[in-house]
């Protein structure tokens, strides 16, 4: 293989790819409340208030890309300030990691969580020392609770596709890799494209897959394919469910290495799954733990591997040195979103500071094989994070906001190569 050259001055011209988006969300999100600029949680509390005057009936007042760690506070406010402003009306708040959800009262009601409700599997409930729930859920209670939310009728659907591509297209993104895609989004995606220069790449869930799978001969092209499955091996930095291999400096009890969702056995059942459908698997994998995890169950498959489409581990937001050679030795694709690092740079700096060494190592995994467009994909998250792709070449190449120290400045790439990230298709 040959190495790259971390110096070159080179530029490569072709139209950009996007290797991370939730087409679905960013519809909705675009038109949804956000607390992406706030700064404190009087501020959010704020936000909410004014939003509240036109949500109308007994609908739910949802509001995304809350960004707790960059608070004045750092922390969520108290579930009584929220009941106070909200009353009846259920309200839901998603952090801006997808992985956190703060609740009023009447939407636990709904949902019903009390302080007898045990947490589910894969989630937590998290409660004050009296036992009571704060609001505050994580992973999977998080997820049930949002999907108890109406969601946008049938007939609004196409809008919202039709929304979240023109966004990606304005922006420059002619590739779009949707993460956790759903089977109602097949055919409208298939109509939306016959009228926009666009390819569109689903990563579908496991609940999804066979559904999406049975009949994509009927469907697919050369712009909408199936591409892979997704799967879950960790949570989220900032809720602090990544599966880290060290214990976090700050970790609530019970989360002291994060949360690991998935064991190596679950991993390589969903490597086989995906090879007996002839498509390739994208694997969540933020923490360290996680990310081991994941390249352990790819070595352990590493024959089945060798014959599927390109399995990816997306995110890697730390990665042990030791792990780094792996990637390219097993043939796994790195999908990353440096825009993460501008967002986390507080969660990093109080959960792992003593490890800032190993957050985000792209030199490294350039250095020891992944080819950046090929192996190594650069995207966002969107809309977890906005999808500008400036804001990941900033992170790629400065490692910091604007004015900011920068974390493993010796990680960062030369800009023509963070370009080479976000280049490329899969035709």
């Amino acid at each position: 293989m040959a190495a790259i050259d971390l110096n070159t001055n080179e530029s490569a011209h072709a139209a950009l790819r996007e290797a991370h988006a939730h087409l679905d969300w960013l519809g909705r999100a675009l038109d949804m409340l956000s607390l992406e600029a706030c700064a404190s949680a009087d501020e959010a509390l704020e936000r909410v208030g004014e939003r509240l005057a036109s949500v109308r009936g007994t609908a739910w007042l949802l509001g995304h890309s809350a960004r707790v760690a960059a608070w004045r506070e750092g922390r969520w406010f108290e579930r009584a300030r929220l009941d106070a402003l909200t009353g009846d009306r259920p309200c839901a708040l998603l952090s801006f990691d997808h992985h956190a959800v703060f609740a009023n009262s009447a939407a636990l009601a709904i949902g019903g969580i009390s302080r007898s409700t045990p947490d589910p599997a894969g989630g937590v409930i998290q409660r004050d020392p009296q036992g009571e729930p704060t609001g505050l859920l994580l992973e999977a209670a998080a997820f049930g609770l949002w999907g108890l939310a109406p969601e946008p009728p049938e007939t609004e659907r196409p809008a919202l596709i039709g929304r979240a591509l023109d966004h990606l297209w304005n922006l420059g993104f002619a590739e779009v890799h949707d993460m956790f895609s759903r089977s109602w989004m097949v055919p409208i995606l298939a109509d939306a494209l016959r009228t926009r220069s666009m390819r569109v790449r689903l990563f579908a869930g496991m609940e999804e897959l066979d559904s999406i799978a049975r009949d994509r001969d009927s469907w697919e092209s050369d712009a909408l394919r199936l591409a892979g499955g997704k799967i879950f091996i960790d949570g989220t930095l900032n809720s602090r469910t990544a599966w880290m291999l060290e214990p976090y400096a700050d970790a609530p009890a019970g989360l002291e290495r994060g949360k690991a969702l998935l064991s190596t056995r679950q991993i390589a059942e969903a490597i086989d799954r995906c090879h007996n459908l002839r498509i390739g698997l994208a694997m969540h994998a933020i923490g360290d733990g996680a990310v081991r995890a994941g390249l352990d169950a790819i070595e352990d498959r590493r024959q089945v591997v060798r014959g599927m489409p390109p399995v990816r581990i997306e995110h890697c937001e730390l990665i042990d040195q030791r792990d780094v050679p792996r990637f390219a030795e097993l043939g796994v694709t790195a999908s990353v979103q440096p825009c993460h690092l501008l967002a986390d740079i507080e969660a990093l700096m109080t959960g792992v500071p003593g490890r800032l060494d190993r957050v985000m190592p792209w030199r490294d995994l350039v250095r020891f094989g992944l080819l950046p467009g090929k192996t190594l994909l650069f995207g966002s998250d969107v809309p977890v994070v906005r999808a500008d792709p400036i804001d990941s070449i900033i992170a790629a190449t400065k490692r910091c906001r604007p004015g900011g120290a920068p974390i493993a400045p010796e990680q960062a790439l030369p800009e023509e190569v963070a370009w080479a990230c976000f280049r490329g298709s899969d035709k």
